[in-house]
């Protein structure tokens, strides 16, 4: 399941909730407040393959500039 963080729009205070999409936003554990979603970075995973680069050699493009390498 997801991981959002919030904000009381009460007593402000920050904390992490963890719960469906679909499910309402949690009220603020110390107060009992209503609670709005913080923005955040999303999670990000690598594990794909590195893109290819463009050119090869030194600089000069693909051997355009007549270097031959």
């Amino acid at each position: 399941m997801p991981t959002y963080d919030y904000q009381c729009q009460s007593c402000h205070r920050d904390f992490t909730a963890v719960h469906k999409i679909a499910d309402p936003a949690p009220y603020c554990p110390s107060c009992g407040g209503e609670a709005r979603k913080k923005l955040s970075a999303p999670a990000v995973q690598g594990g794909g393959r590195k893109p290819e680069p463009s050119f090869t050699g030194h600089g000069c493009g693909a051997g355009g500039c007549g270097c031959k390498h």
